[in-house]
């Protein structure tokens, strides 16, 4: 499932999935990178939240646009992948409904554009969001 870049993207992370997910990750060596966003209200809040939790560099705006460049920035994470494993993405799409859709639509390209570059980036949302596919089966 996680092998090569084919199936790389933005999923749904069901919870009975999780601890599988996180061994496989080990296994075949991908960066996992947790980002709690439970706390955020709206979409600002989470884009500072990926940017301390990513450990982005500090030109890191805090925006949309800036979000995609760090997370297909070929210096970030370079070598075979990484799994982005957000916690608590429901609490922004509740409180900034209107802006959801354009995080998540960076979210998706930014795996997109990385999986064409050869280094996938897989980006799992611990609840369901509107769009966003279950992780597909190995």
């Amino acid at each position: 499932l996680l092998h090569g870049n084919a199936r790389a993207g933005l999923y749904h992370l069901p919870a009975a999935r999780r601890d599988e997910l996180l061994t496989l990750a080990a296994k075949v060596r991908l960066a996992l990178l947790p980002v709690a966003a439970d706390r955020c209200r709206n979409v600002n809040e989470a884009l500072h939240e990926f940017g301390r939790a990513l450990g982005f560099p500090a030109w890191y705006g805090g925006n949309l646009d800036a979000l995609h460049d760090c997370l297909t920035d070929p210096d970030w994470h370079p070598k075979r992948g990484v799994v982005v494993l957000i916690a608590g993405l429901d609490a922004v799409h509740h409180g900034d409904p209107a802006r959801f859709p354009a995080l998540l639509a960076v979210l998706r390209s930014a795996a997109q554009s990385r999986s064409a570059d050869g280094t996938p980036l897989w980006t799992l949302l611990d609840a369901p969001a509107p769009g966003v596919p279950d992780l597909p089966e190995a």
